[in-house]
């Protein structure tokens, strides 16, 4: 199957001609000068010239401040083009750079801002507001304001004014370029090491996965502070020579004005997304003609999403899973097993390895289930400073996903759940993922979480809770007989509640303990 041949692990294009992230731009900004590296409405645009010309005038001022090979840049700003051109500056001089999601509270800010030891860090007025007072942020050097101006900070724009670093520092390709920190939904978020290496890997597996071309015109809606957008979207579109468009706060219409106006053909979703643009009734104002790449990621999606997208998108549709520790990319699924397949995250991309292994740590037999091992050029270096926690994470080389998940004898993925949240009823086994991916399927549903309460006879079993799509009344018995009807009965939920929305944490991940905590509340007030 063509799908399948794309995938082989020796099927990878010839690398492009980079050994660390900073080369990009500078050889762009060479070779397409004038071509259009950033669009960022409705402010304006930066070509490839100007791009490499702003990263290394930031370079020189970060030079000027004394900072030395490896200090940390703390860039703490939503997707504006001086995130861009914070993130290039500051690798360009040998620094590393580490978004910061703006979305988390002040202290959980601060948090990150000294466990990382950050020198500098590029953010807004409001933040500095909220968090420069902090005692966390005492090391914290020098402050730059994107937006305002501040006593004790340097505005962005004076940053840039000052010649441009004739030269980039010499970095090696297992530098550390990168510190993304995890937003795991326990315990403190832990900063995942990314060296160039890394990164520049998973460039080539977009390429070879996605198909990333130097005509693409890519639109940002990911937040440039979570590894997808960053690596899987502004990374490696703009090291095949495409344009990026950055939107700064996510709005449907404004996406769909966006991708019709500015011929957009690359796009990185999540499955809600494409689910609410499939129920607009104003999609004929739009034309969608130019996307050729519709990925998608982080949940399933249903058949009947996927059918109707593919009557408004005239795209290849990839579902891809991938990790902070794996920077992005991990699995992608062909578009021509899209349907037949939907359960699966696809194959390895090339040049990765993966193994399903039991409790004992041996692989297990096609079809069993099992923690997900990974292995490749793109497992990260570890967590900084805290070495405990990287060997509990990495051994031998391969990345312990902490996901369930079993792969077929052609070598197709499936996961199934988090190791911490499968549901051991009486002995049986039930996978959150899969029972979701049932009820994600039920019409009008927009979000699904399966966990598992107490139970007096099999210790505890199945419930789900449901968000609705907007507009839309769910009836739960009806959805527990839909998933009768496709699921073994020890799977089905006892019990359905339909609920506003789901707790996230800032990062976007379902925090199913917390779930856990409101259903136990529920459960115990019910029996007073």
């Amino acid at each position: 199957m063509a799908g399948r041949r794309a995938m082989r692990t020796t099927d990878r294009p010839s690398p492009l001609p980079f050994r660390t992230i900073a080369e990009i731009v500078h050889f762009h900004g060479r070779e397409r000068a004038d071509k259009k590296a950033l669009c960022f409405p409705p402010a304006g645009e930066m070509t490839y010239a100007e791009l490499d010309e702003n990263s290394r005038r930031f370079c020189a001022f970060l030079k000027s401040r004394g900072l030395s090979n490896g200090d940390r840049i703390a860039i703490l700003l939503p997707n504006v083009p001086e995130f861009v051109v914070s993130y290039f500056g500051a690798i360009a001089g040998g620094h590393v750079a580490v978004p910061v999601n703006y979305r988390l509270s002040p202290p959980e800010i601060g948090y990150i801002l000294a466990d990382c030891g950050a020198s500098t860090v590029v953010t807004t007025r409001e933040q500095f507001d909220k968090v420069s007072g902090l005692g966390e942020s005492r090391g914290v050097a020098t402050w730059v304001l994107t937006d305002d101006e501040a006593k004790d900070a340097v505005p962005f724009r004076s940053t840039l004014d000052r010649e441009a670093l004739p030269a980039m520092a010499t970095s090696s390709t297992e530098d550390v370029a990168v510190l993304l920190y995890t937003s795991g939904t326990t315990g403190f978020p832990k900063g995942a090491m990314i060296s160039h290496r890394n990164t520049l890997f998973n460039v080539e597996s977009c390429r070879a996965a996605l198909d990333y071309r130097e005509e693409d015109i890519g639109l940002i809606t990911l937040p440039l502070f979570h590894v997808t957008g960053l690596d899987s979207q502004l990374v490696a579109l703009l090291a095949c020579g495409a344009t990026v468009v950055l939107q700064r706060e996510y709005n449907t219409r404004d996406m769909l004005s966006l991708v019709s106006r500015l011929r957009i053909t690359a796009l990185f979703l999540v499955p809600a997304i494409y689910k609410l643009i499939t129920l607009r009734d104003d999609l004929n104002e739009f034309d969608l003609s130019s996307v050729r790449i519709a990925a998608y990621g982080g949940a399933p999606m249903d058949p009947e999403t996927i059918r109707a997208i593919r009557g408004i998108l005239p795209a290849a549709l990839h579902n891809c899973y991938g990790l902070t520790e794996c920077s992005s990319l991990a699995t992608v699924l062909p578009a021509d097993r899209a349907l037949d397949r939907a359960d699966s995250v696809g194959f390895p991309v090339p040049g990765t390895r993966a193994q399903v292994r039991g409790p004992s740590g041996d692989a297990l037999p096609p079809g069993e289930p099992g923690e997900l091992y990974l292995s490749g050029p793109h497992i990260v270096q570890g967590y900084y400073g805290l070495p405990d926690k990287t060997r509990e994470a990495i051994r031998d080389g391969w990345l312990r996903t902490g996901d369930i998940a079993r792969m077929d004898g052609e070598g197709l993925v499936t996961i199934l759940d988090r190791v911490k949240d499968m549901i051991n009823r009486g002995g049986e086994k039930v996978y959150g993922l899969e029972v979701e991916n049932v009820i994600y399927a039920f019409p009008g549903v927009a979000e699904a979480a399966v966990l598992g309460i107490p139970h007096p006879i099999f210790g505890e079993v199945p419930a789900a809770s449901v968000v609705p799509m907007p507009g839309a009344v769910l009836d739960p018995e009806a959805v527990r007989e839909y998933c009768r009807t496709r699921l073994a009965d020890f799977k089905v939920p006892v019990e359905i509640r339909i609920e506003p929305s789901l707790p996230r944490n800032p990062g976007g991940k379902v925090m199913k303990q917390e779930l856990k905590r409101r259903w136990n509340t529920g459960m115990k007030e019910e029996h007073r």
